[in-house]
């Protein structure tokens, strides 16, 4: 009880304030591990003349260590290729479509931690999100929901043990700028996720993870590029808690074509 009351004080905290611009690729969960790497290259376009509809594309890679280290750098865990289309269709309101497909892999979670059988599973993940976004003062905020459907699948595209999932989310972000020219940001999130999945049957729809980041995030000079360092930790379950930690880097162009 103690932890549910700490995610919901923070998640209500964090809600206050949350960013209007999302130029970082936050990790995914790469489930049990103790630390976990994550990078990301994107390219956003502006898609009409009032900049209020864009497409963001992105590649992503994430890594994980052994159960039992703190090598970050251990294992190839994930691979994802990610499109997004937002519409800021009124002054605070947002709402976005994507589209996503993830391969990731699996290991045993007993020594020597090989792969395990099936050696991966694949993804399809098709999601929405609704965004308000506000600002107080020099501050940017926004609250954001995001339902995702999750289509899974093993190597050769059979269905996988765990085959479909519905899954949401409810983030709050802040963010703030560092100098007067606005090249240099400080951000942070917190996030909340709830699913229910099929195996045989399905599962009870309930809260399952939470997700807290912090980013620093720099405009190249002389380039429409933005660079982002920033730091993860994902709570896993709700009576074995669990817990890793997570680097981040990523890097957007804006306006390539």
């Amino acid at each position: 009880m103690k932890i549910k009351l700490r995610i919901f004080l923070i998640f209500l905290l964090v809600t206050i304030v949350y960013s209007k611009c999302l130029a970082q690729f936050s990790p995914p969960g790469l489930g049990k591990t103790k630390v976990a790497s994550w990078y990301a290259v994107g390219l956003k376009q502006y898609l009409n003349k009032e900049e209020n509809l864009n497409s963001t594309t992105y590649l992503g890679l994430g890594l994980i260590s052994n159960p039992d280290s703190y090598n970050l750098f251990k294992k190839k865990s994930i691979y994802v290729i990610n499109e997004e289309v937002s519409h800021r269709f009124k002054n605070h309101w947002q709402y976005s479509i994507a589209l996503s497909y993830r391969w990731q892999r699996k290991y045993n979670s007993t020594e020597p931690y090989e792969k395990a059988i099936p050696k991966a599973r694949q993804e399809i993940r098709y999601y929405n999100r609704f965004s308000y976004l506000n600002s107080i003062q020099k501050i940017n905020y926004s609250i954001s929901y995001r339902p995702e459907l999750r289509l899974f699948y093993n190597p050769n595209f059979s269905p996988a043990r765990e085959s479909v999932q519905f899954r949401s989310r409810l983030r709050g972000k802040m963010s703030f700028y560092l100098n007067s020219l606005n090249t240099s940001k400080l951000s942070t999130a917190v996030e909340l996720l709830f699913s229910t999945s099929k195996t045989n049957n399905w599962s009870k729809f309930k809260y399952k993870e939470a997700r807290f980041t912090l980013y620093y995030s720099m405009d190249i000079p002389n380039q429409d590029t933005t660079l982002s360092v920033g730091y993860m930790n994902n709570i896993l379950g709700t009576t074995n808690i669990t817990d890793a930690h997570y680097l981040a880097l990523d890097l957007l162009i804006k306006n390539p074509f």
